[in-house]
């Protein structure tokens, strides 16, 4: 019709209505929990938890269709989530002990607990709760901490044993008596993890 202009509505290709609804339940599948292992694994450093999670989400949830295997995409965000907490070093050390220990026991955390997990170093944790807590398979373990298979197990061995001797101790250090049985402490951090896990959805 003469003196009329058409102008075209653009309409998103129906790939990306799927890859937006893929991207959202991605998160949706992987984020709280993700959550909680960063909560864990930082000691209770919010901040830096919630920025590293939050980035492996983001990264995850932009490759989302590669990532389609639930376990092997757990897995890779939390490589990506311990590698990002490892580069905020320098937001770890400026968080007070009392606001992490806060933190944690909103999440269920005693003082036994708390021991056991500042008793070790970053990487120590991450193994512990992949191994110990979220029951991760052994390939998944070794992803998570980029190690061969014999490192791995050495890695997870050992976050074990030192856990075990930290939330053996009393308050002053002393080794408390008798010691409480390694299968109560496991049942002990896995229930603080439950909460943990379910409690900590992106804010």
């Amino acid at each position: 019709m003469p003196g009329r202009t058409l102008t075209a509505t653009h309409r998103p290709a129906p790939s990306q209505y799927d890859d937006a609804t893929l991207a959202a339940a991605f998160r949706e599948l992987h984020g709280a929990r993700l959550h909680g292992f960063a909560m864990l694994v930082s000691l209770g450093d919010r901040r830096s938890a919630e920025r590293a999670a939050g980035f492996a989400l983001a990264a995850g949830a932009s490759q989302a269709a590669a990532l389609r295997h639930p376990e092997r995409a757990a897995a890779w965000l939390r490589a990506r989530t311990l590698r990002d907490l490892h580069e905020q070093r320098w937001l770890n050390r400026s968080t007070p002990v009392d606001t992490r220990r806060a933190e944690l026991e909103a999440l269920g955390v005693g003082d036994a607990v708390y021991r056991g997990l500042a008793g070790l170093g970053m990487d120590a944790r991450a193994a512990l709760v992949a191994s110990a807590i979220e029951r991760f398979d052994p390939i998944d373990v070794e992803t998570i901490l980029r190690a061969a298979p014999a490192a791995a197990r050495h890695a997870v061995a050992q976050a074990r044993n030192r856990y075990l001797q930290f939330t053996s101790r009393g308050l002053e250090g002393a080794d408390a008596d008798p010691v409480e049985p390694a299968g109560e402490i496991a049942r002990r951090v896995e229930g603080v993890a439950t909460r943990a896990f379910s409690a900590e959805a992106p804010r």
